[in-house]
């Protein structure tokens, strides 16, 4: 899951996330919250081995308007939030979020349809 095609896959979220990523072969992880996770996900924006970051849909929701402005703006790494182990966003939080997973995938997964 982790090379290939797929190339880098990092992780950044709480420890159930992590771990649950580890489990199926994630090697590039971060058992990171606030303001030390954000800094993780913007050094992984410049790592240019990584392809997709999975990361805790509550980390990306804090980051900094500058920074997910960038995530919005580039082609790669492709950033996917997920809910971590306390659920997912609020419905008016997590819209933002899924425009991003939209954008990097092409499709609302949401919807399970084309865009």
């Amino acid at each position: 899951m982790n090379k290939g095609s797929l190339g880098e896959i990092a992780v950044i979220g709480d420890n159930s996330m992590v771990t649950g990523f580890r489990l199926a072969g994630v090697t590039k992880y971060f058992e990171l919250e606030g303001e030390d996770a954000e800094k993780k996900l913007a050094e992984l924006l410049k790592d240019a081995s990584i392809n997709i970051i999975i990361v805790s849909e509550k980390v990306l929701y804090k980051v900094s308007g500058r920074l997910r402005s960038h995530i919005e703006s580039i082609a790669k790494p492709i950033v996917v939030p997920v809910p971590d182990r306390s659920g997912a966003v609020e419905e008016e939080e997590s819209a933002s979020l899924r425009e991003l997973v939209k954008r990097a995938l092409g499709f609302d997964l949401y919807k399970g349809g084309g865009s």
